[in-house]
């Protein structure tokens, strides 16, 4: 028989063992880890457990928050600041005021640069935060498209993020995934970035 792998099949086994070892005590008289040891370390392991699901659940529950915070304030920003664009579209100068200025043409803007440093922040049995660095060449970038394959098969956009950080959630366990980003903007599409691999 062959040891398992995964967590719930190891505790199952754990529990089947405790019990065996507690009720056949003429067959297995001195066992190195006494079953009542064994009891309480399945129990430590049950309790972490326990606060590992409430930790991930807190995390992603974090991070819904903060985008829905962040394009709560960036609607309410960018309706001022049209607002100021018209109010003083004959002194666009003003505009700086608010740290702002007037609008650049559109042909004056170029494609972002490479992603850089792409790297696994944390990971868990069905998510994965990743985290990089914006380009240092090329226009502004205006978000970020994250993307997926397994081996075998074509990237696939599976998120997009204006901030350097982004969790993604539901991700098959036990399938290796390759993951990438890359900058955009009005203008285009920047190189993608180097990729990470990851196994949940």
């Amino acid at each position: 028989m062959r040891f398992p792998d995964a967590e719930p099949e190891i505790a199952a086994l754990a529990a089947l063992l405790v019990q065996g070892l507690g009720q056949a005590t003429e067959d297995f008289p001195a066992p190195p880890v006494p079953p009542e040891q064994l009891q309480a370390k399945l129990e430590a392991y049950h309790s972490t457990a326990a606060a590992t699901v409430v930790a991930e659940t807190a995390v992603r529950e974090q991070h819904a928050g903060k985008d829905r915070a962040l394009e709560d304030l960036v609607d309410d920003m960018k309706a001022n600041l049209k607002y100021a664009e018209v109010a003083v579209r004959d002194r666009p100068e003003k505009l700086s005021q608010l740290g702002w200025g007037p609008r650049r043409s559109a042909s004056s803007l170029k494609e972002p640069g490479e992603v850089r440093d792409i790297r696994i922040v944390s990971e868990g049995d069905t998510w994965v935060i990743l985290s990089w660095n914006p380009p240092v060449d090329g226009g502004q970038v205006g978000a970020y498209k994250i993307q997926r394959k397994g081996k075998g098969s074509a990237w696939k956009d599976i998120g997009t993020s204006v901030d350097t950080t982004q969790l993604l959630t539901n991700q098959s366990r036990g399938v290796e995934f390759d993951y990438r980003v890359i900058a955009l903007n009005k203008a285009g599409t920047g190189q993608p970035s180097a990729t990470v691999t990851v196994v949940l």
